[in-house]
């Protein structure tokens, strides 16, 4: 993928929803573990980016792939219903600053599955001002954010979620993934909660030591309390079902399976401003009626296409249809 694309780096995190058990973690570059000797770029022993595990080192804005988490917010505090409409008709100004979609296209009055389906940023900004502050720290760091996920693997970033004061752009940019960062784990990790009943399911690397006196040692399923209400969470599976059916990425999808998930398209910031075209492309998915995986993948910075779409889509779906024969997953869809 990341040859295919042209990009500088890739991610792909494969997780057992259910349980949180990391099934598989892969990262491009990589190193040999074992060459140590390879580790270093000097004979000042400068290390290789590359022995950095980016899966949980690189602490990113991850875009839209949070537009989910802000609509669940509303509808589990009864900010919004499950009709809920928008009209978007231009560009918005918060705190002076205006914010628009990612292709300044404006449909007038829309609902959540074309929100997601255009990935429409105004709608995300509206939503999470109707949230408001508080309630989008509170719920956000009960998703994860702002916090390690304590998978056991060294080097851990915990990203960042902005404690203090919330500005009205604060609040329409974390609603539609900028101004906060995550880790790709962070972001795979909070999707659980809509497969779990609410629920968010910790990741683990280890799942038994096996001992020569038999006395194993099983790690227990680290499931949290509650981050949003069961039928939150049943709505929406059927929501990113939905939405997915008829995006931007529809020429991708599986054809006899229904998928679950969203794209991002990730502007990159240095020196406090955007850099053009320069993108992180995430998808998050998962087969909402097995429930067998959930994954992400990310690619940083793609050339070929600066849009998750046409990048990290596509590479998820191999990387799916890889899965669904390996597990022997049964077909969902008659066609």
């Amino acid at each position: 993928g990341v040859a295919k694309y042209g990009a500088k780096s890739g991610q792909i995190i494969v997780m057992n929803p259910l349980t949180g058990d990391i099934l598989g973690m892969a990262s491009y570059p990589n190193f040999d573990p074992y060459d140590p000797y390879n580790e270093y770029l000097d004979e000042a022993k400068t290390i290789k980016s590359e022995i950095r595990n980016k899966s949980i080192t690189d602490n990113i804005e991850p875009g839209s792939v949070i537009k989910p988490l802000t609509i669940a917010t509303a509808i589990d505090l009864g900010k919004i219903n499950v009709d809920y409409q928008f009209v978007d008709n231009g560009p918005e100004i918060y705190s002076d600053f205006e914010v628009d979609n990612w292709d300044k296209k404006h449909l007038g009055r829309i609902g959540l599955i074309e929100l997601l389906q255009k990935s429409n940023n105004i709608g995300a900004a509206k939503i999470g001002t109707l949230v408001g502050a508080e309630n989008l720290k509170n719920y956000f760091s009960k998703f994860g954010f702002g916090r390690s996920t304590d998978v056991d693997l060294e080097g851990e970033e915990k990203g960042y979620l902005k404690k203090d004061f919330w500005s009205d752009i604060d609040i329409a940019s974390v609603s539609f993934g900028q101004g906060f960062t995550a880790t790709p784990l962070q972001v795979l990790s909070s999707y659980t909660v809509f497969l779990n009943n609410g629920n968010l399911v910790r990741p683990k690397i280890i799942k038994t030591i096996k001992k020569v006196d038999g006395n194993d040692i099983s790690y227990p399923n680290l499931i949290e309390k509650e981050v949003i209400k069961p039928e939150t969470a049943k709505f929406m599976n059927d929501l990113l079902t939905r939405s997915l059916k008829s995006n931007e990425s529809k020429y991708f999808n599986l054809k006899k399976f229904d998928i679950a998930g969203k794209t991002g398209t990730a502007q990159i910031a240095k020196d406090g401003k955007y850099l053009e075209n320069k993108t992180n492309a995430l998808f998050v998915g998962y087969l909402p009626v097995s429930k067998k995986f959930s994954m992400i993948v990310r690619l940083e910075e793609p050339s070929t296409s600066s849009y998750a779409a046409e990048t990290a889509v596509p590479l998820w779906m191999d990387t799916a249809s890889e899965l669904i024969n390996y597990y022997n997953i049964t077909p969902d869809i008659n066609n």
